[in-house]
């Protein structure tokens, strides 16, 4: 405690570690939110969606049926 005669020392303040700007923290969070929200119908959407039969490919992964020609005897044409 200071007399009125001594000045008073000042003690170097250092920053709040727990100060947020929270326009940032809100921006942040929902632009996280809508990401994950939009990634989540993508993936609901593509497990949907599967190859037609007319569209099979060796590259289509998500067909069940597999092409003659990769079939275990040969059954190619």
């Amino acid at each position: 405690m200071a007399t009125p005669t001594q000045a008073p020392t000042k003690v170097p303040q250092e920053p709040d570690p727990f100060y947020y700007d929270y326009d940032t923290v809100q921006t942040v969070g929902m632009t996280l939110a809508t990401i994950l929200f939009l990634l989540g119908i993508l993936i609901i959407i593509s497990k949907k969606v599967k190859c037609r039969k007319a569209d099979s490919s060796p590259t289509c992964k998500s067909c069940k049926s597999e092409l003659p020609s990769s079939a275990p005897g040969g059954g190619g044409v």
